[in-house]
Formats: C-alpha cells, sequence, structure tokens
C-alpha cells in the first residue's frame, strides 16, 4: 500500500502543479472591471433562496419568499397557518422561533458581503474602469444593497449593529447596536441618498434587476416614513411619480401571471424564474432561483402545505364590484380560474374551515396559479416587493400626514380605479381566465366610503390613514407589505381588535359548530411590544454586545 501511495504521488507531480481555481486569492475581485462586477453579483445573490442550505445550518431554502410571506401577513389575521407557522395567528413567538433567526442570518450575510465588496472597491485604481462612472455605479449598487438589508432589520428588530464598511461579524463579532434610533437610520439614509444620486431610472446596461433611482427613493422615503419624516418624504415619491416610469398594469390579475417579469408597474421585483420544467418537480434544483411559492399558497385539499390561508373575514371585506376578490381569491364552492380545482369537492373539505386547527377555507391564487397536487415543488414567479401601488399608497400617507388631503384622496381613488377595473376594458384579452371588463363603471368615492366605514367600525384613527390601509389591505393581501404598514401608522393593534374581536365565533373545543362558522376564533390579547420581534436567541449567546428586546 505504501508503494501505490508513492507512485501515485510521483505520478500526480504535474497534476498538482495545475492552477486551483475554486479557491481565489482574497483580491482577486478586485484586479480588473469585470472581477469588480463578478463581485457585485454575489452581494444580489443574496436576496435569492439558495438550494446549498445556509450558514450555521440556517435554512435559506426558501429565502426570498419565506419568512418574508409570513411575517407580512400572519400577525394581521388576515392571513393564517397551521402547524409549525400557528404561532404567527396567537403573537406567541420567542427568541428561538427559526424564521427570525434565518432573517437575522440572511441579511447579515447581504450586508457582510456589501462590507467586504465595498472596502475592496474603495482601493481600486480609477485606472482599472473603462469609463469613470463605472465604479461610482458599483459602489451605489452595492449600498443600496446594504441599506435595504438594514431597513429589512430595523422593521422587524428595532435598532441593531450597524457594521460598517470592511467589517464583518466575522471580523466584529461583538459589535453593539446604536444608542439610538438616529444612529440605526444614519446609515440607510445615506446609502440611499448616494445611490439615488448616482443611478438613473433604468437600470445599468437595462439590465432588468439591477436597483434603479425608483428602488433607492422609495426605500428612502419608506425610510423617512418609519421615522415621523412626512415632509421629506413626499417629495421623493413625488419625484418618482412625475418621472413617468411607472403606471399600473391594467389588469390587477396580470402582476401574478407566470409570464410576466419586470412590468412597467414593478419598482423592486425578484424573479423566482427558468426555462427549465423539469425543476418545478426537484427538490434540489440546479437553479437557486426556484421556489416553493404554489405549495405554500395553495389550498390543502389540493397539495398545498398549510403555510397560508386567507381569513374569511378578508374575504368578506371587500365591496361590491372590486374586482380584486375575485381575481386573486377562491373559498369554498369556488372554481379556481387556472386549475379548474372546486375548492370543497373532498367530503372532509366541504366546510367553512378545514382541518384540525380549523383553518378558514379560502386561499389565495397570487402564487397558486398552476395546479400543486401532482409532483409540482418550485414553480415560477415575480416577488414584487414594491410596484407603484406601494409608491400611491405611500404618497397618500404622506399627503394625509402633512394636510394635503386632496392629493391623498386622489392617489387612494386611482387604486381603486384599477381594482374597480376600468382600466381593463383597453385590453384585447379575449381567452383570459377571468373575463375582463368590458364597460367602465362608476367607483364609489374613497372618501365618502371610508368616512362612513370609520363611523361604523369605531376606529380613531383619521379616515384617510384608515383608506391608505384598508386599500394595502385589499391590495397587497399575500405579499410582503401589509403588517409592516399597519405597525408604521400605529394601527396594527386597532385592525385586530375591530376586525377579530376576541372570543367572538365559536371556539374549536366545539368542533362540529367551528367547522361552520367563519369567524376567526381570536383568544389571545393583543400585545404592542411583540410587533418588534425578538433578537435571536443565538444572536444573544454569540455577540456580547448585544442585548434581548423588551419584554422577551
Amino acid at each position: 500500500m505504501l508503494g501505490m501511495v508513492l507512485l501515485l504521488l510521483t505520478s500526480c507531480e504535474e497534476y498538482l502543479k495545475i492552477d486551483y481555481y475554486d479557491i481565489l486569492p482574497g483580491d482577486h475581485m478586485f484586479l480588473n472591471e469585470a472581477n469588480a462586477y463578478a463581485g457585485l453579483i454575489g452581494c444580489y445573490d443574496t436576496f435569492w433562496p439558495t438550494k446549498s442550505g445556509g450558514p450555521s445550518g440556517v435554512d435559506l431554502a426558501r429565502w426570498g419568499f419565506d419568512p418574508q410571506i409570513k411575517i407580512s401577513n400572519h400577525p394581521t389575521l388576515d392571513t393564517q397557518a397551521s402547524g409549525w407557522d400557528k404561532m404567527w395567528n396567537t403573537q406567541d413567538w420567542n427568541s428561538e422561533e427559526e424564521q427570525f433567526r434565518i432573517l437575522w442570518m440572511a441579511c447579515y450575510r447581504g450586508i457582510n458581503r456589501t462590507n467586504e465588496f465595498l472596502e475592496g472597491l474603495k482601493n481600486m485604481d480609477d485606472v482599472l474602469f473603462a469609463k469613470a462612472a463605472t465604479k461610482q455605479i458599483l459602489e451605489a449598487e452595492a449600498r443600496a444593497i446594504r441599506a435595504h438589508n438594514y431597513l429589512n432589520l430595523v422593521k422587524n428588530f428595532g435598532r441593531i449593529p450597524m457594521l460598517a464598511t470592511g467589517e464583518t461579524y466575522s471580523n466584529t463579532p461583538n459589535k453593539q447596536r446604536p444608542e439610538t434610533d438616529e444612529g440605526t437610520w444614519k446609515v440607510i439614509e445615506e446609502d440611499l441618498s448616494f445611490a439615488a444620486g448616482i443611478l438613473e431610472w433604468t437600470p445599468v446596461d437595462n439590465k432588468y434587476g439591477r436597483i434603479t433611482k425608483g428602488f433607492c427613493l422609495a426605500f428612502l422615503a419608506e425610510a423617512y416614513m418609519w421615522q415621523g419624516k412626512y415632509q421629506q418624504a413626499k417629495p421623493l415619491f413625488e419625484q418618482i411619480i412625475n418621472s413617468g416610469t411607472y403606471e399600473l398594469l391594467p389588469c390587477y390579475s396580470y402582476l401574478f401571471d407566470e409570464s410576466r417579469a419586470w412590468t412597467r408597474e414593478d419598482v423592486w421585483a425578484l424573479i423566482m424564474w427558468g426555462n427549465d420544467p423539469n425543476q418545478f418537480t426537484s427538490w434540489s434544483p440546479n437553479e437557486d432561483h426556484y421556489i416553493t411559492a404554489a405549495k405554500m399558497t395553495a389550498s390543502t385539499e389540493y397539495g398545498g402545505w398549510g403555510s397560508l390561508f386567507v381569513s374569511w373575514e378578508y374575504y368578506d371585506s371587500f365591496e361590491n364590484g372590486d374586482r380584486r376578490k375575485i381575481q386573486t381569491t377562491v373559498a369554498l364552492g369556488d372554481t379556481h380560474p387556472w386549475t379548474g380545482q372546486v375548492l370543497g369537492k373532498s367530503t372532509n373539505m366541504n366546510t367553512p374551515k378545514i382541518g384540525e386547527e380549523f383553518m378558514p377555507n379560502v386561499s389565495t391564487t397570487k402564487f397558486w396559479r398552476r395546479d400543486a397536487s401532482g409532483n409540482l415543488v418550485n414553480n415560477p414567479c415575480a416577488i414584487r416587493h414594491v410596484r407603484y401601488s406601494h409608491i400611491l399608497l405611500n404618497y397618500a400617507e404622506t399627503c394625509f400626514n402633512t394636510g394635503d388631503e386632496p392629493n391623498g384622496w386622489a392617489a387612494v381613488n386611482k387604486i381603486r380605479n384599477r381594482a374597480w377595473g376600468n382600466l381593463e376594458v383597453t385590453l384585447d384579452h379575449p381567452d383570459y381566465q377571468i373575463p375582463m371588463l368590458k364597460e367602465t363603471v362608476e367607483v364609489p368615492d374613497a372618501q365618502t366610503f371610508y368616512t362612513a366605514y370609520k363611523a361604523l367600525k369605531g376606529y380613531s384613527t383619521s379616515a384617510g390613514i384608515l383608506a391608505v390601509n384598508m386599500e394595502r389591505r385589499h391590495e397587497h393581501n399575500s405579499e410582503f407589505s401589509f403588517f409592516y404598514d399597519l405597525k408604521r401608522t400605529k394601527m396594527i393593534g386597532e385592525f385586530i381588535n375591530i376586525e377579530y374581536p376576541k372570543n367572538v365565533g365559536t371556539p374549536n373545543t366545539q368542533p362540529d359548530a367551528a367547522r361552520q362558522d367563519k369567524r376567526t376564533y381570536r383568544t389571545f390579547e393583543h400585545s404592542d411590544y411583540k410587533m418588534i420581534f425578538p433578537i435571536p436567541h443565538s444572536e444573544i449567546l454569540t455577540n456580547k454586545g448585544i442585548e434581548q428586546n423588551e419584554g422577551y
């Protein structure tokens, strides 16, 4: 055996002299422009899920969709979950919840990469770039990615460690949080302001998926709104609107068609896409960008996992004529427009509530647009984090908070005009799964309707902010923003208490009656402190410079 080993070592001598490219020196990324651009792609890569899992055993296989869709919706009770995810509907989360660790680790993964990239880019000689502006463009996009991750963390956890350029969790393991909120927001504002001054409205080289001025202004304005700086946020939204870059798609349902990526409505989206249909049935696709959206949102009657049901309260909340209901939801007795499947056809699924946990028999079709009952695992879809509808409603929020009610109501009415289908009449799409509106209709005036709704329900918030949030409710359900909007406008507690009153309905201890009662039976008391999530327990153990959030 020893002789064989010696023979192999001798015969492989020339082979071992071949350069090994899987592990590259630290400065390789910054030797030339092409390598630097490849490094920027590595920063963008952190937006997407990875089939290989994640750091420290954190499962990032559904990052980008889960946990984002759960956190953004389930705490409002407009969407609900069974099994492992049930605690999202009871505020029974704690610091050991895996979703918080995934969120924390994934965002800091993006921050670590951008910080390393920015440190190396800073030291590159300008002569290495064909155009003088290229270096600044790369810096702008990287800083925008960093700011986006910081904003995501702050919205969920409050003050968090702010790692500067060159700092990572490896070389700065005990970074403390800023003492004040201002110290947290300062980095986000500086990064997005710098990037907005460099980037254009259209992506560099027309490569959609790269960050633009619209991205930077939208998230910068949102950062201002979180701080109550509405006077500073409002002109940024006006700049986006007046740019003429974006517009509402004429048909609301178009937003969720698998074949539509990067539309005129998209300000920032992640495209989970590919051309190989064999990937749809694979648990381990060759491409990282496939996601299990259909499995997570389909009815359990037809292959869904129980990750997301839609409440009957939401389903019944639409005004007559609002086409968003039929374009994106199916309930007991409804036929799914894309798959032809009827909800409640199975014997054990023909009640308003189903399963051992009494989930509402209602589902969204935003991401369930193909038959999920067979071997389908992954599916293509566009995950739209900011669309023009967000811009209009955020602008309306700033108007109502700066005394500009006429423009606020005008923006809300634009959303409602599309919702009632009046933009559809311009389309010639006779074979679409949901028939288009043929003639324009009169849309109820938003101010009149929500003034009456405020009085009927007993809301204390203003009619304008109530209107903005209720339109968000119908426009962005099962997407990625509604919980944050309610929390930022300080309406989350009132919304839960009014729309989902405690101990109303039939308790689950009466199973036969509970399955027939559409109402959500809420038993928990809403806690404001839980609207800021706990710092993951693993972080408390490993970072000596951080303490737990209040109440946990």
